[in-house]
């Protein structure tokens, strides 16, 4: 197959299975987590804390896509703090022992310290829209736990030859959604509304398994605008008190409600060309999702 054998770490779980599948077209895939897979799925039972169990894996293998993790505020701090960072350290180190050519790696919005999950006070942006050059400042540990995968692939990155993508999704909608969606329009949400459709971030990981640039790169991934009913730049100022530099106005001139992210990075590099929209999600006929907080927590990497 065209893009030869691909390990997907957490490859069981909401967003795990999405991307397997996707993968699955062109290359020879393999799911790697603690739960069983679904039927027609090359799955094995690995826990990512097990450096053992990780160089095992990933013998012969040509890309690893590094999806498993905990999520704030269900899990433990210590656990989360635990899988999520050691556990990375475990993948990172078995993937450059086993000669794998390179690692995707999914952190978070959240790793700005600009949106997070944990109620705590946010950063405010030095200026809009984000891109992938603003610094870094979360103050709780989720948050925490992203930035430290992403300084640990970068130095992964600089020992050379493995190349390491990093993909900073926003909250991840999925049907079953639709729900969640209409309700947050409704409130004063605390999580400025940033939003990308599971198929972005499906599409976000097949480009970056085909990308050929620096050997260390990251991308935000979102919606080109918010679901908020409020203008995006009004919402800012009300959140934060006050608006930080606009770099580029015309963005939000041509549409009030434009993402609070730059997404020229992942469009000019990867080639990706987000197609979330909303609107259209909410007009699929979808089960009205019932557990709006697990699956919120699920999605959001």
């Amino acid at each position: 197959m065209s893009d030869g054998r691909i390990a997907v770490t957490g490859g069981n779980g909401k967003l795990g299975r999405t991307i397997v599948s996707d993968l699955s077209k062109s290359a020879e895939v393999c799911s790697l987590d603690l739960v069983p897979g679904p039927s027609g799925v090359k799955s094995r039972y690995v826990d990512i804390l097990s450096l053992e169990n990780m160089q095992d894996a990933f013998q012969r293998q040509d890309v690893v896509v590094h999806i498993a993790a905990l999520l704030q505020p269900d899990d433990p701090i210590d656990k989360l703090f635990q899988v999520n960072v050691v556990g990375t350290w475990n993948v990172l180190e078995a993937a450059r022992e086993a000669n794998v050519r390179k690692v995707v790696l999914i952190s978070s919005e959240c790793a700005s310290g600009i949106i997070n999950i944990s109620g705590v006070q946010k950063a405010m942006p030095e200026y809009l829209p984000i891109d992938e050059d603003h610094p870094l400042r979360p103050a709780e540990a989720y948050g925490l736990s992203k930035q430290l995968n992403e300084m640990t692939g970068q130095s992964f990155a600089r020992q050379g030859p493995m190349q390491v993508v990093v993909l900073r999704p926003t909250l991840v909608l999925a049907p079953g959604m639709e729900g969640f969606v209409r309700r947050t329009r409704e409130r004063d949400d605390p999580d400025l509304w940033s939003y990308v459709e599971l198929s972005d971030v499906v599409q976000a990981v097949r480009l970056a398994v085909a990308y050929e640039g620096p050997k260390f790169d990251v991308f935000y991934l979102s919606a080109r605008d918010t679901f908020s009913p409020e203008e995006t730049l009004r919402f800012m100022e009300r959140k934060f008190g006050c608006l930080p530099k606009i770099r580029k106005p015309e963005l939000y001139e041509e549409n009030p409600y434009a993402a609070i992210w730059d997404l020229s990075r992942a469009e000019t590099r990867l080639g990706l060309k987000p197609q979330s929209d909303w609107r259209k999600f909410l007009s699929c006929d979808h089960a009205d999702f019932q557990n709006r907080d697990l699956g919120r927590m699920e999605l959001r990497q």
